[in-house]
């Protein structure tokens, strides 16, 4: 028995090593955002200490049996395994992980902080998507993927401005926006036309309490960015090559009626400018066109539909970039070296950029001890024609919106002749109409070209005196020189009937300074301190100079000279600002995490005695599962809390009042000065909650903030014969509360497949607690036909008021004796307010080997806006609900706005019909609509973003000049899941100014952009 046994024990044992042969395994471990080899990667065996780790050039090999499972870990990616099969080769993608690459955050003044070390919220956005599914402004391609994080666009085309708000808006006169800072550079402006292959991370630090060190613009949040340094790309020199091209069409809303055409009462008119004419039943009618040598000119043409002669007006846009990196990167030294190349076509003729984008930059150890950090950055924005916005007549929707359904395309673009006099005219329906005009002849003789050329500049040094103390010191500018001109055709109806020129040059710089020590020091096993001391000057500088002239001697001759009212006008200002600043880290066992920082400036703009404020904020965190053990699904704890108060200043030349000199006349400016004004204060408060589960396969985090903004400057309007029209003072409590949700997943995560889904959530509501305590109640910040946005005590900030229906004591809409509805007598209805209920965004994200989905879908819940468009074009008779009661039989109340109860003077129900055209005329139009009744509930879901991508496996690049490929379709904005606006893109706004939110005014159409992205490594 025991000799049976042995020899069972013998065979079993003899043989394990036949079973478990092992082989030697090799393979390449990449990025596969750009295929860059990654060395340092660890390669384990699972479950036991068998490893290795990648080599300069991603390869690595090692000694496994088959059938074992290899880890593949590396700081800031996803960990990945793979199952050793009968290949001896196993080549890895790694991916960005947002729970591991945020590990290490840049954070105020360039300074790096462990993620789980922070007080506050903050997000990291992945730059993967930035540069495949690219938008013309980078600042478009944040929407929806940041907490809290409002995106709206503005209307001048291609290359357009967007506005970010982060936790909603809280200045009455000056920015709502967040401070961008690029590699410690921080812009006077924002990250626009930065180009997004030259960026290697971005941050979203949200609200005060995570940028306080910056100072006074940084009271509503910052985005920091941080661009290549060459230090990602694999040692010697290496480059990548990218290509994108993308096609934009239009995602046209408007609902146009094509039942009616040209006239008025039923009867056609060649020469109206509404459509309340007769059916387009075909028939013959005169031809309107005004040009002599037209083929139709004085004939006849069939009154027809013309369904698409407004989509017909714009054509397909584009966006091609190509993008050369180039990485240097040695032992002591790494350099990056970037250009980009754009040129983008908007939708609507004519409206063209070409942007130039170099960008270098330089790490380098010039000793153990002394490091050198240099950038520079040029950019050059060349727009053909920058598109005029809202109801203003220079721009060419105006007039597009507004063409009768029966004026064919063909007619309209035949937009100018020469008349009998051989001079240039422009070719419409009614000449010389006050507000109208031909929109082909806008766009063709109301030019707006404008150069735009950027310097970002960057020079650090920073020396390490022992090995706990540095010191720091640092310049960095931005400045933007632009020249722009306007050019008005002879004949441009309202604006230049006798032509107009007008030329602008300026230059703005911000130039910041600063020094900067640090001490670090692991005093006992337990305890560490980070602390920090520095000093800041800001000086910012802008000078303009605008020559304008009109009434041309020589037509068309467009130069000052040729005018016969030339006049120049200058601006300058100038200030600026000097702090001091110092901030700490204490820790105790890795674990808890005390925050401190205390800033003072000294502002030029402020009055002497109050030029100096002050302001500190603290926060502390707690890493709860490093302190105690959580049970086994919980591998991540943390909780942090922060309190942060920013002060801010105002503009320059505000403390006395100013003396102009305007056409060689001294006139005293208006505004009355406030000679005691006080820095204006935010004071934020901030707690969350951050947690991760099952091996990070579930994590989520939670925000909970509450923000005051108080003491703000703003002028206030003065009684009429006080020879002042308004003052300066310091008033307002605007407060912002809300949560944060971020959730993240990974449901499935195989070798082969991977899903992970992102969702965030932010909700945020407002209130004006005061608006000038004792004296004010309420003021009006921006003004037009249909609305007047306003900062109203006990309300939110954003309000907007217009007209409405008159109401009895019931809120019954009372009617008049024709059955339209009476109106209030001025713009005294609260009728709209676009802050979102809440704001969300979903990203899905999928990998099959080499293939990979992502797809992003954003999302806006609640708030309103007043659609002035709407209310023209219902007044023309040009949208499809305008085709009801042509005839008559329009029952307020009943067919027509029947969500409302109607009554007559006396309180009787209304019964009086009423026709579309009495009806629309009363509620729409342009000089007193009626904003109540063109509110739109601004909801939207859409596809914001989509890529579908393939990554070209090393192995089958190996005898190739290349290092990495991939090729990607990617797509934005491609439909909208739902849009309760219906008419008009609720996102889209006339400016970029507060009060420019909840008011839609002839914006170009939302764009569907498809096309496909090229990366090449070498």
């Amino acid at each position: 028995m025991c000799k049976k046994l042995l020899l069972i024990v013998l065979l079993v044992f003899g043989t394990y090593p036949l079973l478990a042969q092992t082989k030697t395994v090799t393979g390449t471990v990449t990025f596969a955002g750009d295929g860059t080899p990654l060395p340092g990667v660890s390669v384990v065996e699972q479950g036991t200490t068998n490893g290795t780790q990648t080599d300069f050039d991603g390869n690595f090999t090692i000694e496994v049996s088959e059938g074992a499972v290899l880890v593949f870990s590396y700081v800031g990616m996803g960990t990945q395994s793979a199952t050793v099969g009968t290949s001896n080769t196993v080549d890895i993608q790694m991916r960005e992980d947002a729970s591991q690459l945020d590990e290490v955050v840049v954070t105020a003044l360039g300074i790096e902080r462990q993620r789980k070390a922070l007080t506050y919220a903050t997000q990291g956005v992945s730059t993967e998507e930035l540069t495949q599914a690219r938008a013309v402004n980078v600042l478009s391609a944040l929407s929806g993927k940041v907490a809290g994080l409002s995106v709206t666009t503005g209307s001048t085309g291609v290359g357009s401005g967007n506005k970010v708000l982060l936790r909603g808006n809280r200045s009455i006169a000056g920015s709502s926006q967040p401070l961008y800072v690029v590699d410690g550079i921080l812009l006077n402006g924002d990250i626009s036309n930065i180009s997004p292959d030259d960026i290697e991370n971005i941050s979203v630090l949200r609200g005060a309490n995570a940028a306080a060190l910056y100072g006074s613009r940084a009271n509503n949040g910052a985005i920091i960015v941080t661009t290549k340094t060459g230090r990602r790309g694999e040692p010697g020199v290496s480059a990548n090559v990218g290509f994108t091209t993308t096609f934009d069409d239009a995602i046209f809303l408007l609902n146009y009626q094509n039942e009616y055409g040209q006239g008025s009462a039923g009867s056609y008119s060649p020469t109206a400018t509404t459509s309340w004419g007769p059916r387009l039943d075909g028939s013959q009618v005169d031809h309107w066109s005004i040009d002599p040598n037209f083929a139709d000119f004085g004939g006849t043409y069939a009154f027809s539909p013309q369904e698409d002669n407004v989509e017909d007006f714009f054509r397909t846009g584009h966006q091609l970039a190509t993008s050369l990196g180039v990485n240097i990167n040695k032992e002591d030294t790494s350099a990056y070296i970037g250009y980009t190349f754009t040129n983008a076509g908007g939708i609507i003729p004519n409206n063209d950029l070409n942007r130039h984008s170099l960008n270098a930059r330089i790490v380098s150890d010039i000793t153990d001890r002394l490091q050198i950090d240099a950038k520079i950055n040029y950019i050059r924005d060349d727009f053909s024609n920058v598109l005029a916005t809202g109801e203003g007549f220079d721009n060419p929707l105006r007039y597009l919106y507004i063409l009768p359904r029966n004026i064919r395309s063909s007619d309209i673009e035949h937009f100018q002749f020469i008349n009998d006099e051989g001079k240039l005219r422009q070719h419409y329906f009614l000449p010389r109409f006050n507000g109208g005009g031909n929109p082909y002849w806008t766009i063709n003789n109301v030019l707006n070209p404008r150069l735009d050329e950027r310097l970002l500049g960057l020079f650090s040094l920073k020396y390490q005196i022992t090995d706990d103390l540095s010191i720091l010191g640092r310049s960095a500018i931005d400045r933007t020189n632009r020249t722009e001109e306007q050019l008005w055709y002879n004949d441009t109806y309202t604006v230049a009937q006798f032509g107009q020129y007008r030329k602008n040059d300026n230059t703005v710089y911000d130039w910041n300074t600063d020094v900067l020590i640090n001490y670090n020091k692991q005093i006992t096993d337990d305890f560490k301190i980070d602390v920090s001391a520095g000093a800041n000057q800001r000086v910012f500088e802008f000078s303009e100079l605008t020559g304008t002239g009109s009434n041309f001697t020589i037509e068309n001759f467009f130069a000052l000279s040729n005018t016969s009212d030339p006049t120049a006008t200058e601006a300058f200002d100038k200030f600026e600002v000097q702090s001091v600043y110092a901030f700490g880290e204490f820790s105790y066992k890795d674990a808890i995490f005390l925050n401190l920082t205390a800033r003072n400036d000294w502002s030029s703009t402020l009055p002497e005695d109050n030029r100096s404020y002050f302001y500190p904020s603290v926060g502390l965190t707690a890493v709860i599962s490093d302190l105690v053990e959580l049970p086994d699904f919980m591998n991540y704890m943390k909780l942090r809390s922060s309190w942060a108060e920013v002060g801010n200043d105002t503009g320059p030349f505000s403390l006395s009042r100013r003396a102009d000199i305007l056409a060689g006349s001294l006139n005293l400016n208006s505004i009355q000065p406030e000679p005691n004004l006080r820095p204006e204060t935010t004071r934020s408060f901030e707690v969350g909650l951050d947690t991760r589960f099952l091996n990070d396969r579930l994590r989520f985090d939670f925000t909970w903030y509450t923000t005051s903004t108080f003491d703000q400057i703003f002028q206030t309007p003065t009684p009429s014969g006080s020879g002042i029209t308004a003052r300066f003072q310091n008033g307002g409590d605007v407060q912002n509360r809300g949560v944060e949700i971020v959730l993240g997943g990974t449901p499935i995560s195989t070798p082969d497949f991977s899903w992970n889904i992102d969702v965030n959530f932010a909700s945020n509501q407002s209130e004006v607690l005061e608006v000038l305590d004792g004296q004010v109640d309420e003021i009006i910040i921006g003004t037009d036909f249909i609305r007047e946005y306003r900062l109203v005590k006990g309300g939110e900030f954003g309000d907007v008021y217009s007209r409405g229906f008159m109401r009895d004591d019931q809120g019954r809409v009372i009617v008049d004796a024709n059955g339209n509805p009476m109106v209030t007598p001025g713009l005294e209805v609260q009728i709209a307010n676009f802050n979102p209920d809440w704001l969300g965004g979903i990203r899905n994200s999928f990998r099959y080997k080499n293939f990979n989905l992502s797809a992003l879908i954003d999302i806006r819940q609640g708030g309103t806006i007043a659609s002035f468009s709407e209310a023209i074009l219902a007044a023309d008779g040009l949208l499809d609900y305008t085709t009801q009661g042509r005839e008559g039989g329009l029952v307020f109340g009943d067919n027509i706005f029947a969500g409302e109860t109607a009554v007559d003077e006396t309180g009787a129900p209304n019964t009086t019909a009423t026709t579309a055209e009495s009806l629309w005329n009363v509620v729409g139009g342009r000089n007193t609509p009626v904003g109540e009744a063109f509110v739109r509930d601004a909801s939207n879901i859409r596809l914001r973003e989509l890529v579908i991508g393939y990554t070209v496996p090393t192995s089958l690049l190996d005898k190739t000049f290349l290092k990495s490929a991939n090729v990607s379709i990617v797509g934005r904005n491609l439909f909208f899941l739902s849009n309760k606006a219906e008419n008009v893109d609720p996102e889209a706004v006339t400016s970029l100014d507060n009060s420019a939110e909840g008011r839609e005014a002839f914006a170009p159409p939302t764009t569907r952009s498809l096309g496909i992205s090229l990366n090449f490594g070498f």
